[in-house]
C-alpha cells in the first residue's frame, strides 16, 4: 500500500519531506549537514518530542562519540563516505530549544561497521529519515552527577 503524503521543500535547503499525522518523513541532499537540516526541518513543522524510527543513506564526515563521563565524549572521526546503515533516537525539549538525540551505525568500505552517538555527519548523495512525532512529552534536564541531560516527562507524559 502506497501512501499518499504531501510534500514540501524547505527554502535554502534541499530537503523534502512529508507529513501524514505523526509521521514526518526527510529525504536531505548532498552535502547538507545532516543534524542541522534536520533540527531545522523538525523546527518548521513544530515537532518538540518524537522517536526517529530509522534513518539510512550514506554520509561522509561524520562523528561518533562516545561518553566518558562528567559531560566530557569522546569522537571518532568518519571522513570517508560511508553507508548509514541505521539511524535511531529522539526529539526532545531541552529549554525553548529542541536536542535530537542520534545513535548511528555506519559501515565503511571493507565491510567494517561503526556505532556510537551521532555528533555529526555530511550527506553523501542521499539520506532518509522517518520520525514518528510523539504525543508524550519529552523533555530534557540537566542531571549534575552526570553532566548528561537526561530524559524526562513532561505534563503530556
Amino acid at each position: 500500500m502506497r501512501l499518499s503524503l504531501p510534500q514540501s521543500k524547505e527554502e535554502g535547503s534541499k530537503v523534502d519531506k512529508s507529513r501524514k499525522g505523526d509521521l514526518l518523513i526527510m529525504r536531505f541532499s548532498d552535502g547538507e549537514d545532516l543534524l542541522a537540516v534536520m533540527k531545522q526541518a523538525l523546527l518548521d513543522e513544530n515537532v518538540k518530542s518524537g522517536i526517529v524510527l530509522g534513518g539510512v543513506g550514506m554520509v561522509r564526515n561524520a562523528g561518533l562519540s562516545f561518553y566518558k563521563g562528567r559531560g566530557e565524549y569522546e569522537t571518532v572521526p568518519v571522513a570517508t563516505e560511508s553507508e548509514l546503515c541505521s539511524l535511531n533516537g529522539n526529539v526532545s525539549r531541552f529549554g525553548d530549544d529542541i536536542i535530537i538525540h542520534l545513535h548511528a551505525v555506519i559501515g565503511r568500505p571493507g565491510g567494517d561497521a561503526l556505532a556510537g552517538h551521532l555528533s555529526a555527519a555530511t550527506v553523501n548523495m542521499t539520506a532518509e529519515v522517518a520520525v514518528l512525532v510523539s504525543q508524550v512529552e519529552l523533555v530534557r534536564k540537566e542531571d549534575p552527577e552526570t553532566g548528561l541531560k537526561t530524559l524526562g516527562f513532561g505534563q503530556g507524559g
